[in-house]
């Protein structure tokens, strides 16, 4: 595991669901075509609440759809519903994707931090944490 400070997060990239009170935070990198991401936000992340995530979007190239996925949810006019309505129920957001999505600004921000790989969490203390954890795994270092 590695860390990083919270603050210093893309959170201007990111979108944002509050869950319950939303007293804690989390970011998660995360690709709209990797099983992990989607194991992660459909089975795991909703057993945990009390938080607000920050999900900031990693097109990986390993997977051919995720750019146009990526700018298809950055075009939605509610990307948190576009993201969630594409992992759980697989429904592609509506209308033509972005052109100007910003791409490479995604990916530059998360490779200065050291994010490389999908699903990656960030915690408030600072601790990484990549893969798709269980949730009680998140629920503790949330606390």
């Amino acid at each position: 595991m590695a860390e990083i400070r919270f603050d210093e997060l893309p959170l201007d990239l990111a979108f944002t669901d509050v869950r319950g009170d939303g007293r804690r935070r989390l970011a998660l990198f995360a690709d709209p075509c990797d099983p992990f991401t989607r194991e992660l936000v459909r089975d795991r992340l909703p057993d945990v609440t009390g938080v607000t995530v920050h999900t900031i979007l990693l097109p990986l190239e390993i997977y051919s759809g995720a750019d146009r996925l990526t700018r298809l949810i950055w075009a939605a006019p509610d990307r948190a519903d576009a993201w969630y309505r594409w992992m759980i129920d697989g429904t592609e957001p509506p209308g033509p994707p972005d052109e100007h999505a910003p791409l490479s600004r995604l990916r530059l921000a998360a490779e200065e931090i050291g994010v490389n790989a999908t699903p990656t969490l960030v915690f408030e203390d600072g601790t990484m944490l990549a893969g798709a954890a269980p949730a009680s795994e998140i629920a503790a270092h949330l606390s």
